[in-house]
Order: C-alpha cells, then sequence, then structure tokens
C-alpha cells in the first residue's frame, strides 16, 4: 500500500525533547510533617478565585510558578482541548477567555488535599476544586499541583506548578444513567434503506461502543456500525492466548465495572464479555456486517450522508456527527514484503490470523519462528513453546521492557487500585503531558534503578533489552501506540534460560525454500513464521478510504494529522474538532483513554447539538517576553 504524502498538520513535536521539561527540585524549606495540607490548599485555592473573578491580571500571574507552570484546559474554559506553558501565557488566555466564560463560585474540593512526593526532593500540595461558568452554563472541575517558593521576607509562598481544568458537564443537559437502561427510541427511516441519526460511529468494540453509551446517557440520538458478525468480535476473533498487558483496574468501564473476580491481564475471553455485558445492559444500537461504501459531507445542511453495505443490502444514513472509533489497525497487518515468499514451503502467517499453537501442531508444525518483540510477540512465544513447539524469537531492534509490577504501582498507573476510576482518569488524561509523562518516566525509573539486575540474564541471552532508565512508556504510548512490553507472564525466563531462542539485531532480507534469511548473511529454518509486527500505520488519514469509501479523499485532505504530540503536548487529531472538518471526530487510544475521552466528546456533540458549546479556542498566544 503506497503511502500518501499528507500535509504535517499540526506539526508534531519530539516528545522527549521539545515538550518533556526538567523536573523542578524544591528548594524552599518547608516542614512537610507540619504543613496543615487543606488550609494551605484553601488559601491558595481562595486567592487564586479572587484575582481571576476580580480581573487582577498581576495577582493572577503572580500565583504561578515564574519559570515552569502549565495550563492543561479540557474543554471547560477553551472549548477545546489546550496546553499553555508558562505564567504571563496562562494569565493572558484565562483572563481573556472568562471574558467571555464568566467563571464564578471555584471552591476548594473537601478533603482533596494532599502531599504528594515522588522523591526527596521533589515533593508538592495536591488539591482538586470545582467551579462554574456561565456561557455555557457548566460544572467545572480543576485540579492543582503546588510548590512551594523561597521568600526572601518569611516562609514559603505556595504557586501553582500544573493546573488541569474540565467540563464535567451542561448544567441544563446533565448526564442521565437512567437512560441507559431504557430502549433507544426506533431510528427515523425514509422508506426501508434510508435511516437518519444524530450521530454515526463507525466501530463497535471499546471506543466505539463507550461513545455511544455516553452519548445516550445525554439524550443523543445515535447508531453504531461495525463489520464483524457480533459484539465482542473485536476481541473474540483475536488469537486464544491474548492477554491484556495493564492492570484491571485501569481497563474498568464507565457505568459497568468488569466481575469482581477477574484479575490482572484481562484475557480475550474476559475482555469480549465485557464488550457483551456492555451493550446488552445499556441496549447499545449497533448494526453489525455493515462497511461504508461511500461519504459526502453538506456544507450547507451540515450534515453527513453515507452509502453503507449492510450484509450485501445498501442502505444510506444521513447523521450530524461522525465518529471514527476504529482502532489502531484500521490499515490492515503489517508483513514486510520480502523477496521469495512463494519459495517458503512453510506457514506463513501475521498475528492477527493466529488463533493458537495447537493448530500449528496438528498441521505438522514442529518449530517455529516469531518476528517481533513486542507484547503479542511474548504471548505467541510463550504458547507455541507451551505447545512443544521448538521455538524462536526474532528481535530486530531494542525493546522497550516494563514489569507489570511497575504499572501496579500508585505512583503510576497503580493509582487505579487506590482511588475511583474518575479520580484516577483525572490523574491521568486530564493534566499536560510535560508534566505527567516526566513524572510516570521518574516512578518507573526509580523502581528500575532499585533492581538494575533484572533483566541482566535476559541480556546475557542475547535479547536487548531497554530499562526504564532508559526510556519512557508514554512516548511509546502517544508515537507509536505500542512497540513495547510489559513484563507479565513466563517469556522472559524462557528467553533468559534459553528455552526458547533468540536472534537479535538482524531483521529478515527475504524467504528461504525452509526459513528466512537475515540482514547478517545468516539464514534460520522453520515450519511456521508467525509476523507480530503490528500493523500499517497511526494516521488514520493514510487508511481513511478503507473506513469511508468512495469521497474520502476530500476530508483526508483536510482533517489533522493523527497521533504523535503536537507543539503543546496534544495528542494530534484525536478526541477534538479538527481545524478544518466539521462535525468529525477520531476516537481511539487505550481503554482509560476510552473511559475519560468518551465523556469528552459526547459533551462537545452535545454542546454543539443545543448550540451552546462555543468556538474552540485555537489563537497561539503570546507575550511581550516572547
Amino acid at each position: 500500500m503506497a503511502i500518501m504524502e499528507l500535509p504535517d498538520f499540526p506539526p508534531k513535536a519530539d516528545l522527549l525533547t521539545e515538550i518533556y521539561q526538567p523536573l523542578p527540585k524544591l528548594t524552599a524549606t518547608v516542614d512537610w510533617d507540619a504543613l496543615d495540607a487543606s488550609t494551605t490548599a484553601e488559601q491558595v485555592v481562595r486567592g487564586f478565585s479572587t484575582a481571576l473573578e476580580g480581573a487582577d491580571k498581576n495577582a493572577l500571574a503572580d500565583h504561578f510558578l515564574a519559570d515552569q507552570s502549565y495550563w492543561r484546559d479540557t474543554l471547560a474554559i477553551t472549548s477545546h482541548l489546550r496546553t499553555f506553558k508558562g505564567r504571563d501565557v496562562i494569565e493572558l488566555v484565562l483572563t481573556e477567555q472568562n471574558r467571555q466564560r464568566r467563571i464564578h463560585g471555584i471552591a476548594i474540593t473537601p478533603g482533596s488535599a494532599q502531599i504528594v512526593a515522588a522523591s526527596e526532593s521533589l515533593k508538592w500540595l495536591d488539591c482538586f476544586f470545582t467551579f462554574k461558568t456561565t456561557a455555557p452554563q457548566a460544572t467545572c472541575t480543576g485540579r492543582l499541583m503546588l510548590l512551594p517558593q523561597v521568600s526572601e521576607h518569611g516562609p514559603a509562598h505556595w504557586k501553582v506548578w500544573t493546573l488541569s481544568t474540565w467540563l464535567s458537564g451542561f448544567d441544563m443537559y446533565p448526564e442521565d444513567e437512567s437512560l441507559l437502561r431504557t430502549p433507544s427510541k426506533p431510528l427515523q427511516q425514509s422508506g426501508e434503506d434510508h435511516l437518519s441519526t444524530d450521530v454515526l460511529i463507525i466501530g463497535g468494540g471499546n471506543a466505539g461502543l463507550l461513545a455511544a453509551a455516553r452519548l445516550k446517557a445525554l439524550g443523543v440520538d445515535y447508531l453504531v456500525i461495525d463489520q464483524n458478525a457480533n459484539v465482542g468480535d473485536n476481541w473474540s476473533l483475536r488469537y486464544d492466548c491474548l492477554r491484556f498487558h495493564v492492570g484491571n483496574s485501569f481497563c474498568e468501564t464507565p457505568y459497568l465495572p468488569y466481575p469482581q473476580a477477574t484479575t490482572n491481564g484481562l484475557t480475550r475471553d474476559e475482555l469480549a464479555n465485557q464488550i457483551k455485558r456492555f451493550a446488552d445492559e445499556f441496549r447499545i444500537r449497533v448494526l453489525h456486517r455493515t462497511t461504508v461504501k461511500a461519504t459526502a459531507y453538506d456544507n450547507e445542511s451540515r450534515s453527513w450522508a453515507l452509502q453503507l453495505l449492510c450484509d450485501k443490502a445498501e442502505k444510506t444514513v444521513s447523521c450530524k456527527h461522525l465518529v471514527l472509533a476504529t482502532g489502531v489497525g484500521f490499515q490492515g497487518p503489517y508483513m514486510p514484503e520480502l523477496p521469495g515468499v512463494g519459495q517458503y514451503k512453510g506457514i506463513n502467517m501475521h498475528s492477527a490470523s493466529y488463533k493458537n499453537a495447537r493448530l500449528l501442531a496438528e498441521r505438522g508444525v514442529k518449530s517455529v519462528l516469531v518476528i517481533g518483540s513486542a507484547n503479542t510477540a511474548f504471548d505467541v512465544m510463550e504458547e507455541c513453546y507451551d505447545a512443544g513447539l521448538r521455538t524462536t524469537m526474532v528481535q530486530r531492534s531494542p525493546t522497550y521492557v516494563i514489569p507489570m509490577s511497575y504499572l501496579l504501582h500508585p505512583e503510576g498507573l497503580g493509582i487505579y487500585d487506590y482511588v475511583p476510576a474518575e479520580i484516577g482518569d483525572a490523574i491521568t488524561q486530564a493534566g499536560p503531558l510535560a508534566v505527567g509523562g516526566p513524572l510516570l518516566g521518574h516512578a518507573h525509573a526509580k523502581l528500575a534503578a532499585a533492581e538494575p539486575e533484572r533483566y541482566v540474564d535476559l541480556a546475557k541471552a542475547g535479547f536487548q533489552v531497554t530499562n526504564c532508565t532508559q526510556s519512557d512508556l508514554v512516548a511509546h504510548l502517544v508515537d507509536r501506540c505500542g512497540g513495547h512490553f510489559v513484563d507479565i507472564g513466563t517469556g522472559v525466563e524462557l528467553l533468559a534460560t534459553k528455552k526458547v531462542g533468540i536472534k537479535s539485531g538482524v531483521s529478515p532480507t527475504s524467504y528461504t525454500d525452509s526459513g528466512l534469511k537475515f540482514t547478517d548473511g545468516s539464514t534460520l529454518d522453520a515450519d511456521a513464521i508467525i509476523w507480530c509486527t503490528g500493523f500499517r500505520g497511526i494516521d488514520i488519514r493514510q487508511g481513511l478510504s478503507g473506513i469511508l469509501g468512495d469521497g474520502a479523499e476530500a476530508i483526508q485532505n483536510k482533517m489533522d494529522a493523527t497521533w504523535g504530540a503536537d507543539a503543546e503536548g496534544e495528542v494530534r487529531g484525536l478526541w477534538k474538532r479538527h481545524a478544518n472538518v466539521d462535525n468529525f471526530w477520531i476516537f481511539g487510544g487505550g481503554t482509560a483513554q476510552h473511559r475519560w475521552y468518551s465523556k469528552v466528546i459526547a459533551l462537545q456533540i452535545k454542546g454543539i447539538l443545543e448550540g451552546i458549546l462555543p468556538e474552540a479556542y485555537r489563537d497561539v498566544p503570546t507575550t511581550s517576553s516572547q
């Protein structure tokens, strides 16, 4: 498949060098044990409220750190997803936007103030607060991370390191969970073959169904279409030994938790069963075995018209908003096109076609090459070994390896084991990536530094390890949507003890009659080759015609690029309004992002439908010092 040349808009920033900033180190002397967190935080919130509501620019700016302060807003004030850096810029935008939003009622959330320690040299005061806006009439939430600053004339003054604000709901259109269990009203039909709805969601996996539930709870009419025959097929059609390489609490679905019996490392069947429960419980309306033949947008009516292929029958649908929730693998599996593929006599498949090792053994397979070294490759490698197949993993380049125990640590994503999912999401999803990324990386690096020998035997066996002191999880997720390995099973031991072979630092160059040839001139023979090499790309524009059919090119050339971070550290193209395509939404990410951003997208759609969501603030503010 040829890669089209498309504009890099918004331009992609290098997350590690352009967005991340060194974490601050405390210079103020604070008696943390004696600090009254609640009183101190309440004083800061009260002063912030007085300065903002009184339009006192100097006092407002003085609440922020002079050289390293951030504000991230999710719809509450900018009606967009924006991150601002520096107290002068933050003051400018807050003051300007407050003239329109008219913020009032700022109040600290009782019991939320606490001291958080990342290390002996970095501690901060953390609290939540609520506030209202007048235009639109909305309830919002915020979070402050406060650092002490040395004062020449007395005790330390507390300054805002990060401010996070987000829209919780529209006061006139509150979320109503009771709507979830009521039947969806029949779709408007003009004849047998035309449907009409407010929102069409393409993709009936986790993201699509969660978005549908959020819309339903807001009283928005919707329709989900999906190419599969059943809800849950996005999981149940995958390989049998699939495991989710994250904690269970991180994966909770809104409104309906997983059964208590589930544990970390959710299986394929647990994932499929949960999404089936979700769709059944909330009567989510899904049209199965359906794909899109053609798509067009009418600028005059501001609506979409799509031609659908529904199990061989054709239908048309009109909608006001179009949500693409098709996941990262929309462009299809990636397998390198190598010479000699026709001469290889064994079984050659991508992991997307792999079901289990037993089926391979039944076909006479006794040896297998697993190409790749991320999560899927380890799942497949372990199962092939357990089935008695002689297994070799081919690692083309060093792999970022993070133990599951690090993910479960309370300073990281393990926070979900200690607080409700909505609080965990506010901590991990609502803040600026420039701070959240380095803090998570710091927690992981600290754990790795405490056990430097953990992967020594793995490295001695030939596996090229990049550990948590050398690389970053968030960068892998934002820039690559994966490519890392979360160590949850016995795969590391199998490689370290050489029960499974490893060939590292080389790439396949061609097939042979019995296997593969590599860049170092060597060859390996195997009865089967399983390519765990991911999918073709993460910029959804490149595969848009496969989702929207004819007419996709007109949209493709206007929409934002997807994935990777922009100059503010915002993920490009996802969860928000595009600059040049109206009523068009891209929804993807991991399970926590599904949970958090399903509401973010639903609120934007509801606000537009009701005519109360302001235009997205897109200015790039500058100050006289810039």
